[in-house]
């Protein structure tokens, strides 16, 4: 097993803190933190004043150094899926993270999904009493990985902000985010049909693909949490209709695909759409 592999899976209570002392629990400060920094990168906060349905917008902006990389939200064969988790105690809770269209990074015989360069995740908190002042206080903790997956957490405390403040900055600092984020399924991008085999071994998936779509077509699906499906199989393309498979074996016994939703991400030449595979109940 690889180290990184060990980090993935084993240790990461551990990996907290270890964190720790690389510096990750920088305190920040207001809309925009300080920059945490570690050794392979730097992350920090931004974030809009809270709404008057209780909303708080924000984006984490993670810097990987040069030859470092961070993470999808699941990151291939090993390394750490982002993760923002609000102090239970600031009256907040996470009801939203995005992710911006991601590659497969090959490092060995591993493959990773995530970036090699400057990436933010926009996020949505929700707060129980609007009115409230304070400050909300959050944990980030992500994956950054050369040859070998360093855990990195850092703790901020963002202002619920005032409405009319001077928020260009960070308003920017989202839109821009918001650009790198795949688009939603659409009449001419989507999926049309999609199915589990009946010996639970198979994922089959139909996608009507965007006009003049290249031969060429990536596909991320994220399962449970620590599975990513990346490798799709048996191909059939039909003008701008792609049927495949994807081999989804070695889920736990105990999972239940039903009533369960898996994001799927489709690169299609300049086009990334992404949906939700919503899984009937039984």
């Amino acid at each position: 097993m690889s180290v990184r592999l060990f980090f993935r899976f084993s240790h990461l209570h551990l990996a907290a803190a270890f964190a720790a002392l690389l510096g990750g629990m920088q305190a920040a400060r207001a809309d925009i933190t300080d920059w945490a920094r570690s050794e392979g990168g730097q992350m920090r906060v931004a974030s809009l004043a809270v709404d008057t349905n209780g909303v708080v917008r924000g984006v984490l902006q993670i810097e990987p150094k040069d030859g470092w990389i961070t993470y999808w939200r699941e990151p291939g064969e090993a390394g750490i899926p982002p993760q923002i988790t609000p102090d239970p105690t600031s009256g907040a809770m996470l009801t939203a993270m995005a992710y911006p269209v991601p590659k497969l990074i090959e490092n060995g015989d591993i493959t990773d999904i995530g970036y090699d360069h400057a990436v933010s995740l926009p996020f949505q908190l929700k707060v129980t009493d609007p009115a409230a002042g304070g400050k909300i206080d959050l944990t980030a903790f992500i994956g950054v990985c050369q040859n070998i997956c360093i855990p990195f957490e850092a703790k901020f405390s963002i202002d619920r902000g005032t409405a009319g403040d001077d928020d260009s900055e960070e308003r920017r600092l989202l839109e821009e985010a918001r650009e790198t984020l795949p688009e939603a399924a659409s009449d001419d991008f989507k999926v049309i049909d999609f199915h589990i085999t009946p010996d639970k071994t198979m994922l089959g998936v139909q996608l009507q693909l965007p006009e003049n779509a290249p031969k060429e077509t990536e596909i991320f699906i994220a399962g449970p949490s620590g599975f990513a499906y990346y490798e799709p199989q048996n191909l059939v393309r039909d003008k701008r209709k792609l049927s495949f498979y994807m081999n989804i074996k070695g889920l736990p016994k105990t999972y239940q695909v039903q009533g369960n939703s898996w994001p799927i991400l489709v690169k299609s030449g300049d086009r990334a759409m992404e949906t939700m595979l919503n899984f009937p109940k039984p």
